[in-house]
């Protein structure tokens, strides 16, 4: 797979022939079963969500960027990219759009871009190795997959889905990641953990379950 750098030399590593590059965390999120809150700004075990995040994927990658509302203020202490909304309320599929944008203009040559969800502090140390060596040469995404379920907010998406993404109507009735996917096709890579790696933090039980979660792994 390949990563770039944001630094002036970049850094390139090749798995399969084909390439990937750059991930942008979505942020933008409403948190509407939280409160209303910044879900990703919301604290867990002295650190906020986004920083576990970053930390888990920092070493998976070389560019991250903050898929952010429209007005991104809040994220701009992380010192990241930020790619805010050009439109408000338009669901993941606005963060995706820009996200492929901004590979497109920095990283060219990239062939995919990896996303993933501002909710998942867990996430493997192996991710984006394990997803990149499912890469294909057909212009599908690939979506991790736990517990039964495909997480369509962690994956890597074609570069080249741009241009259908651009042209998809408005009156399609599923305007979501997981529409976009069954459009475009997808595969899937399966972790089987005790502890699912892709939880997510809806609600405030959640957040709590995450806090038991991070203090069992202290006591193992």
């Amino acid at each position: 797979f390949f990563f770039s750098s944001r630094r002036r030399h970049t850094r390139y590593i090749s798995v399969t022939g084909v390439q990937t590059c750059a991930l942008p965390i979505l942020v933008g999120g409403k948190g509407a079963r939280m409160g209303g809150v910044d879900k990703p700004l919301l604290t867990l075990a002295g650190r906020t969500l986004l920083d576990q995040i970053i930390a888990r994927l920092h070493p998976q990658v070389s560019d991250i960027a903050l898929a952010t509302p429209q007005d991104p203020s809040a994220y701009s202490e992380f010192g990241l990219t930020l790619l805010p909304d050009a439109v408000s309320d338009q669901g993941p599929l606005t963060g995706l759009s820009s996200g492929i944008s901004w590979a497109k203009a920095h990283h060219p040559m990239a062939t995919h871009l990896a996303l993933i969800a501002g909710d998942t502090p867990f996430l493997p140390v192996d991710l984006i190795a394990r997803l990149a060596n499912e890469i294909r040469h057909d212009a599908t995404c690939i979506f991790a997959k736990s517990k039964q379920q495909y997480h369509y907010s962690t994956g890597l998406w074609p570069l080249s889905s741009q241009a259908t993404l651009k042209t998809l109507p408005e009156q399609v009735e599923d305007r979501s990641l997981k529409g976009f996917a069954h459009r475009i096709g997808f595969h899937s890579v399966e972790w089987t953990d005790d502890d699912d790696p892709f939880f997510n933090i809806n609600t405030p039980d959640d957040l709590a379950q995450a806090e038991a979660r991070i203090k069992r792994f202290q006591h193992d």
